[in-house]
């Protein structure tokens, strides 16, 4: 307005050279975001509150200009988002709000890792140290990359697409010293019927159809009869660890917290046990995992409470809760019965009363309340 005014040349030019140096920063700061190549690496078993590293990295596939100067960040910790992108963050916190495994903070990374320069060609990598805060998958929503090259009067930023997930598993703790002292045993146990065990059972008369390798030779010397041995079958113990997500009345805060406590405690005693060489199952009413060892059995229960879900009990669960058409589904019912008998010992943890429990499962079961976390 000045320059118009006056009609002064000086002030043409600074005019002009503020509006070059504008249109000079668009040009340079776009070149830089051109022709740029992401990564992101992290491990593949991931726990809540454990520090993890994350690689970024970036290769700048131009054949003759370099980049200068850029920022590569996670698009939900962006500052310069749009209105859908608010609109949607607004939907997710809704969604939150009203319970579940969806994380508080959905950022796949919460800093920010930044390229001083990548030459034509060149590849380089940052590293970043975090933990996640809750259990739960989280998605990558992309990339956000910008540059405030060459001036650092204005800052220029694109988003780049890409996908990915990382499911956080529960916190794992070292487990009370009780559970050592529950009638559960691992392995193997003998049993009272005549199987392939190695444990001797019984001594009897020998058959002529029999093979000569069960011949008991020092009984046959003191009875001056043909002895055989008679093994016991080996039974391998059961085993079932059950987290009962139904619940009754309104929740609060409060509880989720509470839920979160008995989701920690069915992991850390899932792997206590496995580590322990034990094989058992695990039953939640939306989900069997069937018995297993080892540690893929044990990041199979892990990947199930990464993403259980409590929900509100039905009319059904309150009247009869622990009938088993009222877990697993119909295709295992069989299973799901014998679980619930007296012929599998069982480690409940659940919302509901003591008196909701029938003597099948409570002389075969340990129980743990949610109000005694």
């Amino acid at each position: 307005m000045a320059a118009i005014n006056t009609g002064n040349n000086l002030l043409y030019i600074i005019l002009a050279t503020m509006l070059s140096t504008i249109a000079v920063s668009g040009i340079v700061s776009r070149s830089s975001l051109k022709h740029l190549q992401l990564s992101l690496q992290m491990p593949e078993n991931v726990f809540v509150g454990e520090k993890v590293s994350i690689k970024i990295s970036m290769k700048n596939l131009k054949r003759i200009f370099p980049s200068f100067s850029i920022s590569v960040q996670d698009p939900d910790t962006s500052r310069m988002i749009s209105l859908s992108d608010l609109a949607r963050r607004l939907f997710k916190g809704k969604r939150r709000q009203s319970g579940g495994s969806e994380p508080a903070d959905g950022a796949m990374f919460r800093q920010i890792a930044y390229f001083p320069i990548l030459r034509p060609g060149e590849l380089r990598s940052e590293l970043m140290v975090q933990s996640f805060p809750r259990r739960g998958l989280y998605r990558l929503q992309g990339f956000f990359i910008s540059t405030r090259f060459p001036f650092g009067f204005f800052r220029r930023g694109e988003h780049i697409d890409a996908a990915g997930e990382v499911l956080v598993y529960p916190n794992v703790q070292a487990i009370s010293s009780f559970f050592h002292l529950l009638p559960f045993l691992p392995g193997h146990l003998e049993g009272r019927h005549v199987g392939q065990g190695e444990n001797l059972l019984s001594m009897r008369k020998y058959h002529e159809d029999e093979s000569a390798r069960v011949i008991d030779w020092k009984a046959t010397a003191k009875t001056g009869e043909l002895m055989a041995r008679e093994f016991a079958r080996e039974e391998e113990s059961k085993f079932c660890l059950i987290l009962d997500t139904r619940i009754h009345g309104k929740t609060d805060k409060a509880y989720e917290d509470v839920f979160e406590k008995a989701v920690s405690l069915a992991a850390s005693i899932a792997a206590h046990f496995i580590r322990e060489g034990a094989g058992m199952e695990f039953l939640t009413p939306r989900e069997h995992v069937p018995r297993g060892t080892g540690m893929n059995h044990l990041f199979r229960i892990l990947r199930s409470l990464s993403v259980v879900k409590y929900e509100i009990a039905k009319s059904t669960d309150t009247q009869n809760p622990w009938h088993h058409g009222s877990f697993g589904n119909t295709e295992n019912a069989q299973e799901i019965k014998q679980i619930l008998s007296d012929k599998v010992f069982k480690i409940i943890i659940t919302s509901k009363p003591r008196g909701s429990f029938s003597s099948a499962i409570w002389r075969s079961s340990h129980v743990v309340f949610f109000n005694e976390l």
